[in-house]
Parts: structure tokens; sequence; C-alpha cells
């Protein structure tokens, strides 16, 4: 699937590679709703999104477009069910609020930013991160919460951000020996089998070291026959339109190729298609439709105020890739599963002691060192992430774990600390966006709470 693609698209608007006559970013921004020119509280209070905007951005939804986070994103981020077919994981029946124990005292947290040192409080408000929601609970309360950008009850795309899911339930299958690391890819995903993916093992598929050719770098992302193009365009498929292509994702895979002279295991190399491969497998594991696992595993535990909204592809297979949809709080109470605090926001603990030590374990150095991630956990966090694994883009040297996603989305869980936080956003990576820094705040929030 196609998030947090444009990691690299800042450099995309100087770059035109000599295969094409304009670059396909320009060209995309130059379609009506492309660039971001609403604030993100047009978002909350609604008033532009008039029947005849919404049908604009209606007639104009495709990959592309959406992935410029303008102001036709600025609506599909927070109504993706009306515009591909959805499947819905409810919750709990016995609704909890969250409980609120707010620190005023957080908004005066300072970092250095693009535009200069701003507290919390400050960069919260400043249109150039296009800040939506952000939320830090601590042991099990909401400390802070804001909203510039939209309403408690509007459920938003956590983008990539959603990788999370699959991983806690690859996790899952793995601790109750349902599912072997070692073993091929293929044997648990057998329409891959004939291809480059025979040798792959879940392993390498679950922390995206496969050494296939399908890392999504700004120089594949510009390429339209680059394997990365091609698995993108089949999945964010319109309800209302014609495919303009025949292809699946299972096309897009059994098509892709290896990287000569690299192994697999040797480096961190970013693919959403590597996610697509995992619920593919987990629904063959589990004999049941992503969804329901996930409602089953997860959802039907969380004292969610919402469903769980995840779009589908066409073939029929759900997008936990990227398209998961909750409301900020939803979203904030999957992320205090894994902390010590669970009790605050679900029935049953779903994230145990030994699967949390098994996603930290998982994390190897030695493959983070030259990823691109790394580099990036820098530029958000202000500090670096040792490692990667089960989907988590960043684990760190104390135990946090974190997932990023297109367009700014942040999901941070520290169990040490008994810390958890969201950020939703809908920033596009060019004209002089792209910049986040609502990682770096969760990171200070949860030290300045625990005394550190």
């Amino acid at each position: 699937m196609n998030h947090k693609l444009l990691c690299l698209l800042a450099v995309l608007i100087s770059a035109t590679p000599s295969w094409a006559q304009e670059n396909p970013v320009e060209e995309a921004l130059k379609k009506e709703g492309a660039m971001p020119t609403l604030p993100v509280s047009a978002a909350k209070d609604g008033k532009e999104f008039t029947a005849e905007f919404v049908n604009k951005a209606i007639d104009s939804f495709d990959n592309m477009h959406w992935q410029m986070a303008g102001d036709h994103a600025l609506y599909y981020n927070m109504h993706m069910s009306e515009l591909m077919p959805t499947g819905i994981a409810s919750p709990n029946y016995d609704y909890k609020p969250l409980e609120r124990d707010l620190r005023p005292e957080l908004e005066n947290l300072k970092t250095t930013t693009g535009k200069g040192e701003l507290t919390l409080k400050e960069y919260a408000v400043h249109p150039q991160f296009r800040l939506q929601a952000m939320i830090f609970i601590y042991k099990g309360k909401v400390v802070y919460e804001t909203y510039p950008g939209m309403k408690r009850t509007d459920r938003k795309v956590w983008a990539s951000a959603a990788k999370s899911s699959a991983g806690l339930v690859m996790a899952m299958l793995e601790q109750e020996g349902k599912v072997d690391l070692s073993k091929p890819v293929v044997e648990y995903v057998p329409t891959l089998k004939g291809t480059v993916w025979d040798d792959v093992t879940v392993a390498s598929v679950l922390n995206m070291t496969t050494g296939l050719d399908n890392e999504e770098t700004a120089e594949a992302i510009m390429n339209p026959d680059s394997a990365v193009v091609r698995f993108f365009a089949t999945g964010l498929i319109p309800a209302y339109k014609p495919r303009e292509t025949q292809d699946t994702w299972v096309d897009a895979a059994r098509a892709e190729k290896k990287i000569q002279g690299e192994k697999q295991g040797e480096l961190f190399r970013y693919a959403s298609i590597n996610t697509q491969v995992l619920t593919q497998l987990i629904e063959n594991v589990e004999n049941k439709k992503w969804t329901q696992v996930f409602e089953d595993r997860v959802w039907s535990k969380v004292y969610a105020r919402q469903p769980a909204f995840f779009n589908i592809a066409p073939g029929g297979l759900a997008l936990p890739v990227g398209l998961l949809s909750t409301t900020p709080e939803d979203m904030a109470r999957f992320a205090t599963l894994f902390t010590p605090s669970w009790k605050a926001v679900a029935s049953k603990q779903i994230v145990t002691d030994d699967l949390l030590k098994a996603i930290r374990s998982g994390a190897d150095p030695a493959r983070y060192k030259n990823a691109s991630k790394r580099k990036s956990s820098m530029g958000a966090f202000n500090e670096f992430a040792m490692g990667n694994a089960y989907q988590f883009d960043y684990v760190f040297e104390d135990g946090a774990i974190a997932k990023s996603g297109n367009m700014n989305q942040m999901i941070y869980m520290d169990p040490k600390r008994d810390f958890a936080a969201i950020a939703l956003s809908s920033s596009p990576y060019h004209s002089g966006f792209g910049e986040t820094k609502a990682p770096a705040y969760m990171r200070l929030a949860a030290k300045a709470l625990a005394g550190e």
C-alpha cells in the first residue's frame, strides 16, 4: 500500500529523472485541491466542506492526489469510509471514558523546530505543522490533549501508524506458536510460491529486511515502472470508479525482484507491501478476514467509543497497511494497551510482558544503522532509535516503541514510563512542509512525567 511513501518528497520538487519530461509531483500539484491552502481547522468546523467541494474532491480521488496532502486530502483523511469499501471492527460493549488528570505545565515543554524554539502550546497551533490532534496518556489518564484540526468524535486515517495493528497480531500469533518466523513466508501465503519470495522468511517480511527491490525511496516513487508504484496502483481504488488496472497486490508481489548482492536480513528497507503480505498470512492462519481477527483479538476488548474502520482493497483484503480510521481517543486507547495501565482502556490484557519483550528483542541495530528510518528518528524525536521490529519503525534503548505514518501521524508507547501518545496531522512533504516535532514532545513529556 501507499503510506509513508513520500518520506523524501521534499527533494522530488527539484529533481527530474532522465526518463521523465516533468516531475510527477509538480504535475500532481497542479490539480485543484492538491495544495494545502486551507488551515487544518477547516476540517474541524466543516464550513469549507460544502457539497460542491466534497463532490469535486470525490471526483478527483486517487492515490497520488491523496498523497499530496492538500485541501482535498484534508477531507479524505477523515472520510475514507465514503470513498472505499470498509470493514468494521466493533469495540467492547462497555464504553469507558478516559479519565483526565490534565497537566498544564506540559504546554511549556520546548524543543527546537524549523520555526525556532517553540513550546508545545505554540507548536500545536502553528500553521506550519498542520497538527489536528495530539493526546498524552500517563498512568492510564489523559494528561494532555489538543484538537486544533478535528473534533474529538471525528475519525481520521492513521496512515502507516496502522501497521502497528498488524505487528501486534503477528506477535500474538508467534507467541501462540501459530506462526514460525524462521519459515519461508510462502508456506503461509502459497499464492507467492514460485517467485523471489520462496526463500524469504516470515521474519524478513515482518521486519522489512527481505532484500527485495521494493523500498519506498524517492527514486522508486517517481519511476512509473517501479515495483513500488505498481504495488500502490493495486490498492487505493475508489469504490465508485472502474479500475484502471486489473493487477492485484499479488500480481505486484509476484513480479518483484531481488537486490543483487544483498542478503535478506542485512538492511531495513521500508516497504508497505510487506504489511500486505502479512495481512494475507494472518487471514490464512486464522481462517478469518482481517477485520474479524482484529475485532476478536483486540478491539472487542477495548473500551473504545467507536468501531475501528479498515478500508478494503480490490480482491477483498483489508488494508491495515495504513487505512485504519478511529477517533483520536480510540487511537490513544490502542497505544495504552502497551503500558502497565492497560486496565484503563481494556477488559483484558492484550499486550503481555512476553509480547513486549519479543518486540524489543526483535530489534537489531546492525540492520538499522544504515536505514533511512534511523536518520528520521533524530529528525522527529531529537534522538536516535536503536532498531526496528514487528512493523514498528522505532525501538529505543529504554524500551519505548513507535510507528510513524504518512502526513505525519505518530503512535508512541513507553511501557517503562507508563506513557502513551498519539499525533494526527495532515502535513504534506512538499512546498516547505513536512517537518514534525510531535514525537520529540512525546519523549520530553514521558521523561518529565517520570521525573527525569
